[in-house]
């Protein structure tokens, strides 16, 4: 197989026709085991207007064979397969697949390294976490801080009675989506909003010393004081379009990360200097409060997307650098119409899990489905999500319940790298101290779907 070209149409809103964001080529010789040949992304945006086309092509000779080794440039194979994913709110459109190639075995082609999709799974580039606990500490107004109380049946499993009876989540991700300025953290934060940041979950009654405390009270209660939950804080993106950031070093010279104002190499430079001061900063300060009973693993980018511009995943790549040089992993929870979320493991991401996003709205269970697969396709971990409302409304109740089914369906329950998203408040702490049976069956159900029982 020498080439695949994949036809579409895009025809918005009139028709409510989109591209796929990426199509993914696999190979296989017996249909169960596949090997990726390439993935290749859409290079036209969504966008309203006329009726326009775009032919997705791999060719072997120009993109080589991704599962094949250096240099090769044709696969070996009886059997093709070519992915790619809807959005839930439009039709796609493909009229043809050609595939070129010849008959036999011609010379230069390759047999692909084939085997089943596989959920990422805990390890080493997990830093040894299984169930990650999303705990967002940004401003959130109308939301009560979190407390030592409010974190424990997080941390610990509880009964009814508030009795601590094992552990439960083995790792806790810290972040912020918004600073009391209204910036976003994964877009346009400034210098300000990352020392509000800092001093909040530093500070010395702030969520991390709040969730110390609620691992040394879970730990006494069994028996294991010396237990350490592993943490990973966040790491805010220093936005490409940023032009006065902050001065970071004291030379009187706000930070401009913009690539049309001051080139691209310079706006890289500029924003890895800004990251490697977040990283010193958290290190400091991660020392200073020298936490009993917390491990400081890993980063998490906060972007849930890849930038549109060329220097995209050379940014990502030089930025999960500076988090290797420290010792730490590298996180990412993309979510499900995220651009050419398949290059994780190239812009060197350790872990990732990947957001079906079916919980919030009402959506074919099929959105699940293919979040699920789409996560197994490319070696990623899940990320279940729920919140409050799942303790008021029968209808997100249900879809609470849709992704503990697909957890033991689909084999990541307890097994796979999962991610859990509980909104922004204590939404275990009240499922777990409510008198209500069926609510405090979710918090027991949740407990069990983590240790696949």
């Amino acid at each position: 197989m020498a080439s695949v070209r994949a036809h579409f149409l895009q025809d918005w809103p009139a028709s409510a026709i989109l591209f796929p964001l990426s199509v993914s080529i696999y190979v296989s010789d017996d249909s169960v085991n596949w090997g990726i040949v390439g993935h290749k992304a859409t290079e036209r945006g969504w966008m309203n207007g006329p009726p326009i086309d775009q032919t997705y092509v791999w060719d072997g000779s120009k993109d080589g064979v991704a599962g094949g080794g250096q240099g090769a440039t044709m696969a070996y194979a009886r059997y093709v397969k070519v992915v790619f994913s809807m959005h839930p709110r439009a039709w796609t459109f493909i009229d043809e697949i050609e595939i070129m190639g010849t008959d036999g075995k011609a010379d230069g082609a390759v047999v692909v390294n084939m085997k089943p999709f596989e959920f990422q799974y805990p390890g080493v580039d997990t830093a040894g976490i299984r169930n990650l606990s999303l705990v967002y500490n940004g401003y959130y107004p109308d939301v009560p801080a979190w407390t030592k109380d409010s974190l424990i049946p997080e941390i610990g499993y509880v009964n009814q009675a508030g009795q601590v009876q094992d552990w439960f989540f083995d790792g806790v991700l810290m972040l912020g989506l918004q600073s009391p300025a209204g910036r976003d953290f994964g877009k346009d934060s400034l210098l300000t909003d990352w020392q509000w940041y800092l001093d909040k979950t530093f500070g010395a009654q702030g969520d991390l010393k709040q969730l110390n405390e609620a691992t040394k009270e879970v730990g006494i209660q069994l028996g294991q004081p010396n237990h350490k939950t592993k943490v990973v804080m966040m790491l805010p993106n220093s936005g490409e379009n940023t032009t006065n950031f902050g001065d970071i070093d004291g030379d009187g010279i706000t930070e401009n990360f913009s690539e049309a104002s001051v080139g691209i190499e310079k706006a890289l430079a500029t924003r890895q200097k800004a990251v490697r001061w977040w990283l010193q900063e958290v290190q400091n300060r991660w020392n200073a409060n020298n936490y009993s009973n917390l491990e400081l693993v890993g980063m998490y980018w906060v972007d849930e997307e890849v930038s549109w511009s060329k220097s995209a995943p050379d940014f990502l790549r030089m930025m999960n650098s500076d988090v290797h040089a420290r010792g730490l992993k590298s996180f990412w929870i993309p979510h499900s119409l995220t651009y050419k979320s398949f290059i994780w493991k190239d812009a060197g991401f350790d872990a990732a899990t990947y957001q079906p996003n079916y919980f919030f709205e009402d959506l074919s269970i099929d959105r699940l489905v293919d979040g699920i697969q789409t996560a197994k396709r490319y070696g990623m971990g899940v990320e279940v999500e729920f919140d409050n409302r799942m303790l008021t409304d029968n209808t997100f109740r249900s879809r609470f319940n849709e992704y503990m089914n697909a957890g033991y369906q689909y084999g990541f329950a307890g097994k796979g790298f999962t991610a859990y998203y509980k909104g922004s408040g204590p939404v275990l702490r009240d499922a777990a101290s409510s008198t209500n049976p069926i609510i405090r069956e979710l918090y027991d159900r949740l407990y069990n779907f983590t240790r696949g029982n």
